[in-house]
């Protein structure tokens, strides 16, 4: 087992700043192909092979394509003899949502997501996340004899969950990528002893890397409710079981759950109704309705309380207006949390490889299932800023507008190789 020490922080070495100067134009190239070219969780086929190829080309020792329930995946491995492996994941799918960027390289891919045609287009950055680890992946190999440790590159798909079955709808299992990998085995495949990751974000300044020394993103459990009213005339509704009222009710109740039922001293809990479909036309009321939500939190315990409560305050709220409802939950990712020394000592090392790191108090509202990699080893999830100085407001991650400063992905790039440089000290 190794063991980190303060004073054994690795030196940038000497190449490091021409390597990184040298390989940003191709760092973008990559971008942007991907960006032109984005396919859907546990679809990307193209962007597989794409990876594979460079990689190939890079010299690095081993390529695996799909891995266990994750067929899409990539997984590379650099000097895989040294033993003490550390893992570098970059999620690799896009998004069901038109690009208006204006961009040169803009998307105008379709797809299909649930059996349903839509557009396709990078809105959450991962192009910039494949485009930064094969960079690093390249220069590694190519000072390969330098690198101290085993390093696997985790190419992983579906990171935004499975295009290809309505997860409340399908009979199979369909996992996210990370899931999928974890659940395959990948950490006890490869001796995988410590993993990393970045992900772009907006509103943060270009180059800065933000990293948490403990909750880094929430929790996500996605809901459906479905309410089983009875269907009358709107003059009169004493003859039936109003499912919109119902439905409003429910809304109000599970909000009430958070405010009456969290210990908010231990963490937050956040339940969000996205979608309710009732009703046919103005005269009729509706007997059926139904919902889709969402439920975050940023404490295991507070998450399992709220999924204990959610069915019994849905049904419940029905019950008491002679309705019936059901509870469906979708596979969701539990809270990522970054191993605090890990993240401080990273952050350290980070500057030393001339990186802007800076500790933050808290994490970020949304959810990721980088979350399955740091249940099993220590693990760190950091986040890089895209916005060049003087941009107020730059649109979010997930806006039909995103358009991040594609220079941030040198210090991607950087962080990728100063996390595997560290010497490997064995505990004696």
């Amino acid at each position: 087992m190794s063991e980190i020490h303060q004073d054994a922080l690795p030196t940038a070495p000497e190449w490091l700043e021409a390597a990184v100067a040298d390989e940003l134009a191709n760092t973008i190239a990559l971008r942007r192909h991907f960006h032109a070219n984005p396919e859907l969780g546990n679809q990307e086929t193209k962007t597989r092979d794409y990876i594979a190829a460079e990689l190939r080309k890079y010299g690095v020792d081993e390529v695996v394509t799909g891995f266990g329930e994750a067929h899409t995946a990539v997984i590379g491995v650099l000097n895989p003899g040294k033993g003490h492996a550390v893992g570098l994941r970059a999620d690799i799918d896009a998004l069901p949502v038109k690009e208006n960027t204006g961009l040169a390289f803009a998307s105008c891919a379709r797809g299909t997501m649930w059996g349903r045609e839509t557009d396709v287009s990078h809105m959450c950055g991962h192009d910039m996340h494949i485009a930064m680890l094969l960079s690093a992946a390249r220069i590694l190999a190519a000072h390969k004899d330098d690198v101290p440790r085993t390093v696997v590159f985790v190419f992983q798909p579906a990171e935004e969950g499975d295009s290809i079955e309505n997860p409340f709808e399908r009979e199979t299992r369909k996992l996210s990528g990370g899931r999928a990998l974890v659940e395959g085995g990948l950490i006890e495949q490869y001796g995988i002893e410590q993993m990393f990751g970045i992900h772009v974000m907006a509103r943060v300044p270009t180059g800065t890397m933000q990293i948490v020394p403990g909750t880094a993103l929430n929790s996500i459990d996605t809901f459906e409710i479905e309410i089983e009213g009875v269907q009358a005339h709107g003059a009169m509704p004493w003859t039936g079981v109003d499912a919109t009222l119902v439905a409003a009710e429910t809304v109000i109740a599970l909000q009430q759950l958070v405010a009456r039922n969290i210990d908010l001293t231990r963490g937050m809990g956040v339940i969000t109704i996205g979608k309710l479909v009732a009703g046919e036309t103005a005269n009729v009321m509706a007997g059926r309705a139904s919902m889709l939500g969402t439920m975050r939190t940023n404490n295991m315990a507070i998450r399992e309380r709220m999924l204990e409560r959610l069915p019994q305050v849905v049904e419940g709220t029905a019950l008491a207006s002679g309705a019936k409802a059901s509870v469906r939950i979708a596979d969701s990712y539990p809270v990522t949390v970054n191993n605090a020394e890990l993240a401080r000592e990273s952050i350290q090392v980070l500057r030393r490889f001339g990186v802007d790191a800076v500790e933050i108090e808290k994490g970020v509202g949304a959810s990721e299932d980088f979350s399955y990699y740091a249940q099993k080893v220590p693990s760190v999830y950091m986040f890089l800023g895209t916005d060049p100085e003087g941009v107020v407001n730059a649109p979010n991650n997930h806006s039909d507008m995103f358009n991040p400063d594609e220079s941030a992905m040198a210090a991607g790039v950087r962080a990728h190789i100063a996390s595997v440089m560290r010497p490997v000290v064995t505990k004696a």
